[in-house]
């Protein structure tokens, strides 16, 4: 009997040895490999839990304008992405009105009435925070918000244990060129409006009478301060507002976020073509959105400082009443 058992043992072991085959070394799947640390900190790499429909509707779905409202990072994102859209349509008109009429005119008195047919459309009351106020307070505060919520995520995901850790993991540990024009965009913004609104509406009731020529003899009075003032702040305006919208639309040239290297890997020793393409696209890319900046800052500065900035100080009472204004602007009026 037990000879019978271990010959059969002995058959099934053979059997077992002979049905193994021998199967040839293939290349891992990219798709499968251990994801990027932007893709797990941003929670893309997890699959999305699968949402229940409801059985009944009303007839039409709202549409969802790309946001997730249990989830406040999807949120704040579409909140600092869509508050850019009034804010670039003003942009355009104030580009028009400060640069290229001046540049077509290449007077100052005949290019003010092409301001004064488009203030209407972003100084009317209520109309103007609508368009302006809200909508920049809104990008900032969510884009802040949006900082710290990823910085504590990625501590989460370092494990981060003593305070020190935390910090250095959390409070803004890399901050893209993107994020950095933004905020020191965000001052000079403030001084702009400062002088050009907030003064003239408590030292005249309003800022009718605020236009190309108040600005004209602004920098007659000071020029020094504002041409720096305005190189700054048109290159950091210009910068944001490309850069902002290359990233809208897929191209990330100004944000933090990469493409994934293939250092190490046999692809990128290899020098793979596709690894090639991708690394002229993004050169491309990179020239593409710059040069558009460049031009756009350059053509702005020329209208403004080349046509505007040269066109002397006014006159009159007209004159005294601006000199009135920039005199008692709060903290920098004794420099204007």
């Amino acid at each position: 009997m037990q000879s019978a058992l271990d010959s059969k043992s002995q058959d099934f072991d053979a059997k077992s040895i002979l049905s193994m085959q021998e199967l040839e070394p293939s290349p891992v799947d990219d798709s499968l490999s251990t994801p990027d640390l932007e893709t797990l900190e941003s929670g893309e790499y997890f699959p999305k839990p699968v949402e229940d429909k409801p059985a009944r509707t009303c007839g039409f779905t709202a549409p969802s304008l790309g946001l997730r409202a249990h989830r406040w990072d999807a949120l704040l994102s579409g909140i600092q992405r869509y508050s850019t859209y009034p804010p670039t349509a003003f942009f355009i008109l104030h580009f028009a009105n400060t640069s290229l009429i001046p540049l077509i005119t290449r007077s100052v008195p005949a290019s003010e009435p092409y301001l004064l047919l488009t203030r209407p459309v972003y100084q009317a009351p209520g109309l103007e925070h609508l368009v302006l106020t809200v909508p920049i307070l809104a990008h900032i505060i969510s884009g802040i918000a949006l900082r710290n919520i990823r910085g504590s995520r990625r501590a989460r995901l370092y494990g981060a244990e003593t305070r020190a850790q935390r910090d250095l993991l959390s409070f803004w540990p890399k901050v893209s060129l993107q994020a950095k024009t933004g905020y020191f965009l965000a001052p000079l913004i403030g001084v702009h409006a400062l002088i050009n609104r907030v003064t003239p509406l408590r030292v005249e009731g309003g800022s009718s009478g605020v236009g190309l020529g108040y600005v004209a003899h602004g920098i007659a009075r000071s020029p020094v301060f504002w041409n720096i003032f305005y190189l700054l702040f048109v290159t950091a305006s210009v910068w944001h507002f490309v850069g902002g919208w290359a990233t809208w639309m897929g191209w990330r040239v100004t944000t933090a976020r990469k493409e994934r290297s293939a250092k190490g890997s046999l692809e990128g020793y290899l020098g793979h073509a596709e690894n090639q393409d991708r690394a002229k696209r993004q050169r491309k890319m990179w020239w593409m959105v710059n040069g558009i900046a460049a031009v756009g800052a350059a053509l702005w500065l020329a209208g403004a400082l080349g046509i505007v900035g040269r066109a002397g100080e006014g006159s009159g009472w007209e004159a005294q009443g601006w000199n009135e204004m920039y005199s008692q602007v709060p903290v920098i009026g004794d420099w204007l």
